[in-house]
């Protein structure tokens, strides 16, 4: 049959294709790359095989010289047996091709395996190394956000060391041995692929999940920003040369993680060799009578962020394409705000100074955000600025700086799961992901659009246009909500301003990084303890079953945006999206929370019990004959003098509740809130019986939390009253799922959901 040719260097299979032919090398040889594994095919071997089998593109396969191929249609295992059963030779060559592939495929996972170890200890003893030799030789320690946080690999492997022996082994075998035992056997043949089909599938997946472990901390070691520990490691042992002992102390460590960089799995060997032969060439340079810049200055600290934040500024104005009367204004308050010796001054220069600057500052962010959104790459300091206001090393602090160069690019929320950074927020309402935020002033889009045609700005049409453009939806949030929040979260309106300044920063940045994992972490721990925290009660009929405004209980989790400030508080912005009461609420954070994460997180859901909670009483959110969490709080608060039940020392501790929060109900329930979640759940008493009873009822604890908590005689009477309301609820929604069953229809997923929920 005449042969398929290929010339040098073209692909064959793409590893994200499943090939439609099995391919046996007539001529030439071909190169499989898994991975970072390259091996080579060559006469005789086949191509395609081990994807069939697996089901899945993993190998991809190019020409190593011009290759001449023999191509056998083969679209499935059915197809394989077929053409295994009719060409023994055929049949001989791909089951010794499944060998010596498996075989490789086996010995690359056993690598990776000694990988996932040994990077972490390599990343975590180079860093520990590294700070004490800093600390020797007086040197200040640059830091890499989240190396401390560094888990072990944690994934399985399902690999069993038998499997692992088999391939390698018979991988191994000469091929007169392999081809005594295969040849003219189609059963066994076919049964040795049948059995390779499972391994394989296991040893490709293993290796995908040891990739993306290596993939994901590799960064820390080597990455394309230039901050990383090979950058740390080598800036120090040039800038130490002139102090007597080091370069012999130092060099050492070097030599260690070259060696480690030359072979590990997911570093980039192009930019590792550009990276390294240049250290060789500054090393040489300065035993040669060169200098090397002074470590613990100022402008080596900035520029060993990249060397590019000393023009920030003017990198953040050429990438929005500002007008130059906007770069003026901009530059100038800048200049002018990082001189002032006290930026929280009440004086009229500074004041106005920080006027002009938050106006600036926000005209600016608006271009630069927008071209951003459109952009396949955004350049670090422009992820400094968008997620962090970064604006100036000197503003920021060098040191400071240094650590916001070293995560913008790998600061990310989860979107998928409701927390973003402020800029994947924004993008997500340009795309129309999400609508934009309420006003300062309650007021959403669609309603502040209705006002602008009532007051005759704006006609019928005009509306209709702006309600589907997506530029004006942005600019809403960005104009009526953004600064709002921003300065909201900060925690002190009268001296915010937006850009990230040094004097804000209390507590190391890296302490106060909020982080998308921790804010997850949190949240669920939150509905660990009171379960019902994010569900809200929504109608459910089927009328073809009898079911008629049956109350369902449905889980709908706030989104939380992250704010580029340096802050003190969270805020609960909003309960639900619009009126549509099964739409998530909205909190926002501080990017960098000067403030404990846990107790403020626990707050805001707190926050959002009691607004959802009145949005769902509606006008009645404080009448005791609607029963409520917010109506019996309200009249528990109202009428504590009266309440014979509670001692004369328990009414002046809620007198002095009260006088502590201004005798703001909210306030005082936020507060008992937050004892509930991280005291009474552990059975540490912190409420009194009356609050107590309020959120049991309300709130209540998981299964688990109630069964510990059911032998504390404080929690007797409540939990009673609680399991009795529940255990009636379980029953009517039993009895209604029989009668259904009964009937011989099928249940809702709905009433099922709901019956389970009851249960908890």
């Amino acid at each position: 049959m005449p042969g398929k040719e290929y010339s040098e260097g073209k692909i064959i299979v793409s590893s994200n294709d499943i090939p439609a032919v099995i391919s046996l090398v007539a001529d030439g040889e071909v190169e499989g790359v898994f991975g970072s594994h390259t091996f080579t095919l060559g006469k005789s071997d086949a191509i395609g095989i081990c994807d069939l089998l697996v089901e899945k593109g993993s190998i991809n396969y190019t020409a190593a010289s011009n290759v001449n191929l023999y191509e056998y249609p083969c679209s499935g295992i059915e197809a394989l047996d077929a053409l295994i059963r009719s060409n023994a030779d055929i049949a001989y060559l791909m089951v010794s091709s499944v060998c010596n592939q498996a075989a490789e495929l086996f010995l690359y996972r056993e690598r990776l395996t000694r990988e996932v170890v040994n990077i972490v200890s390599l990343i975590k003893e180079t860093y520990a190394e590294y700070s004490q030799l800093c600390g020797e030789y007086s040197v200040q320690a640059k830091r890499l956000a989240g190396i401390n946080d560094i888990e072990p690999f944690s994934g399985e492997d399902p690999i069993q060391p038998w499997e692992h022996d088999l391939y390698v082994e018979i991988g191994a075998l000469d091929p007169a041995s392999r081809k005594a035992f295969f040849y003219d056997s189609p059963g066994i043949i076919f049964g040795f692929m049948q059995r390779s089909k499972n391994s394989l599938a296991k040893v490709v997946e293993v290796c995908e999940l040891y990739h993306e472990y290596i993939n994901g901390i590799s960064p820390f070691l080597l990455n394309d920003n230039g901050f990383d520990l090979f950058a740390f490691v080598c800036d120090l042992h040039i800038n130490t040369l002139n102090i007597e002992g080091a370069d012999s102390r130092i060099e050492p460590l070097v030599v260690q993680l070259s060696d480690a960089l030359s072979t590990l799995t997911g570093i980039n060997s192009k930019a590792y060799n550009s990276r390294l032969y240049a250290y060789w060439d500054k090393l040489e340079e300065v035993r040669s009578g060169g200098s090397a810049e002074e470590p613990s200055s100022e402008r080596s600290a900035i520029q060993s962020a990249g060397g590019m934040l000393a023009g920030a500024v003017e990198t953040i104005l050429e990438y929005a394409g500002a007008d130059e009367e906007l770069c003026e204004i901009f530059s100038n308050s800048i200049k002018a705000y990082t001189g002032f010796p006290d930026r929280n001054d009440s004086e009229d220069e500074v004041y106005d100074t920080r006027r002009a600057l938050t106006k600036s500052f926000y005209e600016v962010y608006k271009l630069v955000l927008r071209k951003s959104i459109d952009a396949t790459s955004v350049p670090t300091i422009i992820n400094m600025f968008l997620n962090f206001g970064f604006v100036d090393a000197e503003l920021a602090g060098a040191e400071n700086a240094d650590f916001l160069y070293s995560i913008a690019d790998t600061y990310k929320g989860v979107p998928e799961k409701g927390i973003f950074t402020v800029r994947e927020w924004l993008t997500s309402i340009y795309r129309g992901e999400r609508e934009p935020s309420l006003s300062e002033f309650d007021m959403d889009y669609q309603t502040f659009l209705r006002d602008q045609k009532n007051q005759k700005l704006i006609d019928a049409a005009e509306e209709k246009r702006l309600l589907a453009d997506q530029e004006e939806k942005l600019k809403y949030e960005m104009e009526n909500c953004f600064p709002v929040v921003n300065r909201v979260t900060f925690g002190n309106p009268t001296r915010f301003c937006p850009t990230f300044s040094d004097h804000n920063v209390v507590r190391d940045l890296e302490k106060t990084l909020v982080t998308a994992a921790d804010v997850e972490n949190i949240i669920n721990e939150v509905r660990n303890t009171d379960f019902s925290a994010f569900y809200r009660d929504i109608g459910f009929t089927d009328q073809k079953l009898g079911i008629t405004g049956e109350s369902i209980s449905l889980e709908v989790v706030p989104n939380i945006v992250l704010m580029p400030n340096v802050g003190l508080r969270g805020s609960m912005w909003q309960e639900i999206e619009g009126r549509i009461r099964t739409t998530p609420g909205r909190m926002f954070l501080p990017v960098f929370l000067e403030n404990e994460l846990a107790p403020t997180v626990i707050k805001l859901v707190a926050d959002f019990r009691w607004e959802m909670c009145k949005r769902v009483q509606g006008s009645r959110w404080n009448d005791m004959t609607d029963p409520s969490l917010t109506s019996y709080f309200c009249d528990y608060l109202q009428f504590y003098m009266n309440n014979r039940s509670l001692a004369m020392q328990t009414m002046n501790e809620i007198r002095n509740e009260l006088s502590a929060a201004r005798n703001n109900y909210k306030t005082v329930f936020v507060n008992n809130y937050l004892f509930w979640i991280q005291n009474e759940a552990k059975g540490m008493a912190r409420l009194n019986g009356a609050a107590l009873a309020i959120l049991m009822t309300f709130c209540p604890f998981t299964a688990e939390i109630r069964d510990v908590l059911k032998n504390n005689m404080r929690y007797n009477e409540a939990l009673t009253r609680y399991n009795t309301k529940r255990q009636r609820r379980t029953q009517r929604l039993t009895l209604l799922v029989k009668k259904i069953t009964q009937n011989g229809k099928k249940v809702p997923q709905e009433i099922l959901d709901e019956l389970e929920y009851s249960r908890r």
